[in-house]
């Protein structure tokens, strides 16, 4: 039940101050603070490969603001490449978060699937990171900013 503290779930992200999401399954809950960093596309193979799909829809967060609420027995992760750690439901596999400690680019970051989440977010996705890894039959899309 939303509290005078708490909008109630249909509230625009723009007067709410966080965002929930979860799993499939459910098992693993969590909740993002805003402002987030950045929302964009990615196109590198590593993320195509780890959620098998053509690309990956990701909103990044400073690490502190992004809290697992229920189910961290079930949150698990793995590291993906030297320095890169990839999480998810150990119970249906729903492909979680992402978080690297070997760039200063998204060092402190926890970025999360977009499409995780029950509530609005703060931002739509601005931008396609690593497109020159984009795959062929990807139809063509226009990308106007350079790399997220």
């Amino acid at each position: 039940m939303p509290t005078a503290d708490t909008p109630p779930p249909s509230s625009p992200a723009s007067v709410r101050n966080e965002a929930h999401g979860r799993c499939m399954c459910g098992r693993v809950k969590f909740v993002a603070r805003f402002p987030s960093r950045m929302a964009a596309h990615c196109h590198c193979e590593s993320c195509r490969r780890s959620h098998s799909a053509g690309f990956v829809t990701w909103i990044g967060f400073p690490s502190d603001q992004v809290v697992v609420l229920e189910g961290e027995q079930d949150h698990v992760s793995y590291e993906s490449s030297p320095g890169t750690q990839r999480t998810f439901c150990r119970v249906c596999g729903t492909k979680l978060f992402f978080r690297s400690t070997r760039t200063e680019r998204w060092a402190k970051e926890t970025h999360i699937a977009l499409a995780a989440f029950d509530d609005p977010v703060d931002r739509a996705p601005s931008g396609h990171a690593f497109y020159e890894e984009h795959v062929p039959w990807l139809p063509f899309m226009q990308v106007d900013q350079p790399d997220a």
